[in-house]
């Protein structure tokens, strides 16, 4: 019995552990664990990213130089009289 028991419960072990991998809902639960996991990084990413906009939103409201630099490089606006030179990029 001693040498019986002492390979008994590994085996029992490795069946439970094959039964969880085979087992369709089991996959699906660490699937749907794994896709939680990166939309809460995602989540983190976009909170961040967020919270820059608001701040950038805030800077374009209250400083008018910040609005006007945002106007020239975003919408490419010139002040009256002004020439605007475009050069093509260097050749590689």
């Amino acid at each position: 019995m001693q040498g019986l028991g002492r390979w008994l419960w590994p085996l029992i072990a490795a069946a439970a552990l094959v039964s969880l991998v085979a087992n369709r809902g089991f996959r699906r639960l660490a699937a749907n664990a794994l896709a939680i996991r990166r939309l809460d990084q995602r989540v983190q990413v976009l909170s961040k990213e967020e919270i820059e906009l608001h701040s950038q939103i805030e800077r374009l409201k209250r400083d008018d130089q910040t609005l006007e630099s945002a106007a020239r490089k975003e919408l490419g606006f010139l002040k009256p009289g002004e020439v605007e030179y475009r050069f093509p990029p260097p050749k590689r």
